[in-house]
């Protein structure tokens, strides 16, 4: 009796709750069913459209991004507007509202790229973070994101391990290249899977292809690159 009354409790506090504070859209702050973006809002949005396919065949996204060993890539958007600030929020800040955010945009684009039958991905291998900075931050953003989207769908192999290197993000584009020399090792052999090699933001291309090229070397057959975001010229 008192477990019954106390979901009563739980119940009529939700309904007495959504009630007076109605769900609203976190960018234009209509109501709406749900928390996130509303329809209009999430359409509105900047993304690249998957019905382009393959970015690597758009002439600037090839000549900007160095993924050789990658057969293709496909991402959300640019880093920059709504994106990069939810990126930023959950990264820095460990804000859960963007988190929920990027998921939302990631499951429309990843939909409407199944539907477009361009990846044919047996197993997801999520970007990992050194151990330190896992430690300090806490979790790795990209599986709170895609991690989360891709588990239902996908078998995410736990078998890529980063080692210590200096941040990709103070140094130029020859320099991220080196850095990713021999960054990460591989524990198992990958023999004929499909992979889809999944970051949260692409700047050159020199992680993910590192990643790529290991992969490659331990057998997989196909290798796309994904990632929420690419950074623009």
């Amino acid at each position: 009796m008192i477990a019954i009354q106390g979901w009563k409790a739980m119940s009529l506090s939700r309904v007495i709750t959504q009630t007076l504070f109605p769900c609203q859209c976190a960018c234009c702050r209509n109501p709406t069913d749900t928390t996130g973006l509303c329809p209009s809002c999430l359409e509105a949005l900047p993304l690249f459209s998957p019905a382009e396919g393959n970015l690597l065949l758009r002439p600037d996204i090839q000549a900007q991004f160095n993924l050789p060993d990658c057969d293709g890539l496909i991402a959300c958007g640019w880093y920059r507007g709504a994106l990069k600030r939810w990126l930023c929020d959950l990264k820095l800040h460990q804000r859960n509202h963007a988190a929920c955010l990027l998921r939302q945009v990631i499951t429309h684009q990843w939909q409407c790229y199944c539907e477009e039958q361009l990846i044919e991905a047996d197993a997801a291998i999520i970007i990992p973070l050194p151990k330190h900075r896992l430690v300090n931050r806490g979790f790795n953003q990209v599986m709170q994101t895609w991690g989360r989207v891709l588990e239902t769908q996908l078998s995410i192999l736990p078998v890529l391990s980063k080692r210590i290197t200096r941040a990709q993000q103070s140094l130029n584009r020859r320099a991220r290249l080196h850095n990713q020399r021999q960054a990460f090792t591989l524990s198992e052999t990958l023999a004929g899977r499909r992979i889809l090699l999944v970051d949260d933001v692409i700047t050159t291309g020199a992680t993910l292809n590192a990643a790529a090229q290991l992969c490659r070397h331990a057998g997989a057959e196909q290798i796309w690159a994904c990632a929420t975001c690419l950074t623009p010229a």
